[in-house]
């Protein structure tokens, strides 16, 4: 890879997100922040904007589950549910302010969230895009709850009448954290600086030639939001990768 020319890219301005000028984090760190982080974490605190106190559920914990279970404490959340396979990543929940994680191969999701909360969550929220999982996502709900999907997925089957209208129910799907980029990144900036959006947990930072090593340790859960860092000479205007 020595040497090789990187094209130059345009961008159009209005994609361009001001960093604060005291913003004391790894600028590697930031374009996260513009994807995933910033899907997960605003889908709860701008889109459902949960009153404190509210409970919520969350399926998946990669990145962007993590994230949105930042949101979820931030939002003041009283009980944060959490549902994945892989305990590594229920475990970094638990550590993001997770209340509640299950395993969901040990256990039968809508029976024990109707044990531990008998009138249903008011929020529920997926980032796997299954469908046995999005509709576990529903029938959790509390009348009048809202479940959003931000998972990528394909054809799913529900009875409108059972699973939405009978009580009132609400899907509805949100694509980047139904975020202003350029008031919301700031603001994920300084949910960092007070604590409050600790994502320097998530990431990895390797090197290029490390890239291969980045993609095992994602699969293998060592890792939850790996980024490769190219070094690019700044003498060049197109940039090489060093």
């Amino acid at each position: 890879m020595a040497n090789q020319v990187l094209q130059p890219t345009r961008f159009d301005e209005h994609n361009i997100v001001k960093v604060p000028d005291d913003a004391d984090v790894d600028l590697a760190y930031l374009g996260p922040l513009g994807c995933g982080l910033q899907t997960g974490s605003g889908s709860v605190l701008n889109y459902l904007k949960p009153e404190p106190g509210a409970t919520i559920a969350i399926f998946g914990m990669g990145p962007v589950g993590l994230s949105a279970v930042m949101g979820a404490k931030i939002a003041e959340a009283s009980r944060i549910l959490v549902f994945d396979l892989n305990d590594q990543r229920l475990a970094m929940a638990k550590e993001l302010g997770a209340t509640d994680v299950f395993n969901s191969k040990d256990i039968d999701v809508e029976a024990t969230v109707k044990e531990l909360i008998p009138g249903g969550i008011d929020y529920s929220l997926d980032t796997t895009g299954n469908g046995f999982v999005i509709k576990n996502a529903i029938h959790i709900l509390r009348p009048a709850g809202t479940c959003v999907l931000i998972g990528i997925g394909g054809d799913i089957q529900i009875n409108v009448m059972n699973d939405l209208l009978a009580e009132s129910k609400k899907l509805v799907g949100v694509v980047e954290g139904d975020s202003i980029p350029q008031e919301y990144i700031p603001k994920l900036i300084k949910y960092y600086q007070d604590g409050k959006f600790p994502l320097d947990k998530l990431i990895k930072v390797y090197d290029f030639q490390d890239i291969n090593q980045a993609f095992a340790d994602f699969k293998a859960g060592k890792v939850f939001k790996p980024i490769v860092r190219c070094e690019c000479d700044p003498a060049s205007s197109t940039g090489r990768i060093s």
